[in-house]
């Protein structure tokens, strides 16, 4: 029964070459094991093995394979060099971790959408910032960043009535609404591009902010000159 066994399961197995991998077929045909070999033929058997492990290691191979060895010996930790440089902890505002998404894309992104269609607002952000690469042959986001910190203005005029005058008092803006600021000017100047499709448009703005010609770039001229004007009418704490 059990012969009948073991010839089934070896039948089985040489049906399925597939089930051994080729790496040790090709290592047992290299090391080429006999089956009742002497002395000699161990040792030889021996020396083959380290050439391989050596050609497997790049180097001479510091293993022992003679039977005295001990299997502790071989698996035991190799002895530490010694370090030249004393190990020091990185500073954390050192290690330029990347986030996983860009938030100034994520942030157009969000102004860019309409009616919930959040996947087809992401889709314009990634097909402008292909147009940008394809007219510029540039890497497209450090245009896209410089070309939305230059047209982000730093202040806004607000118009009120005091006295039965309208009066225009400047303010800052924080970066976050600096920010906000120039990608509504920017989109708002793609209108008037040529293009058939919004990131074409958008991305031909983009490098029209980036060359110093845009409608977003005079709007922002003419919001600080008014600032400057009026900077009279400013709360001072």
């Amino acid at each position: 029964m059990r012969l009948l066994t073991f010839s089934a399961s070896r039948h089985f197995f040489r049906s399925c070459p597939q089930r051994v991998p080729p790496s040790f077929v090709a290592l047992r045909q290299t090391l080429q094991f006999p089956r009742h070999a002497s002395s000699s033929a161990d040792e030889r058997t021996l020396a083959q093995s380290k050439e391989v492990l050596d050609l497997l290691m790049g180097s001479e191979s510091d293993v022992n394979l003679n039977a005295s060895s001990s299997l502790s010996d071989i698996l035991s930790d190799p002895t530490p060099l010694p370090s030249t440089t004393p190990a020091s902890t990185p500073d954390a505002s050192q290690m330029l971790i990347p986030p996983a998404s860009d938030p100034l894309l994520h942030f157009l992104a969000s102004s860019l959408q309409r009616h919930g269609q959040r996947a087809k607002a992401e889709r314009i952000v990634s097909r402008t910032l292909l147009y940008i690469h394809a007219l510029t042959r540039a890497p497209p986001l450090p245009i896209l960043r410089h070309a939305l910190i230059t047209a982000s203005p730093a202040v806004k005029c607000i118009t009120y009535k005091r006295a039965g005058k309208n009066v225009v008092r400047p303010a800052a803006l924080t970066e976050k609404q600096r920010v906000r600021a120039g990608v509504h000017a920017v989109i708002a100047a793609s209108k008037n591009k040529n293009g058939k499709t919004l990131e074409e448009r958008l991305a031909r703005e983009i490098i029209a902010v980036v060359n110093g010609d845009s409608k977003a770039i005079t709007d922002k001229e003419l919001a600080h000159k008014q600032a400057m004007v009026n900077r009279g009418n400013a709360l001072v704490k």
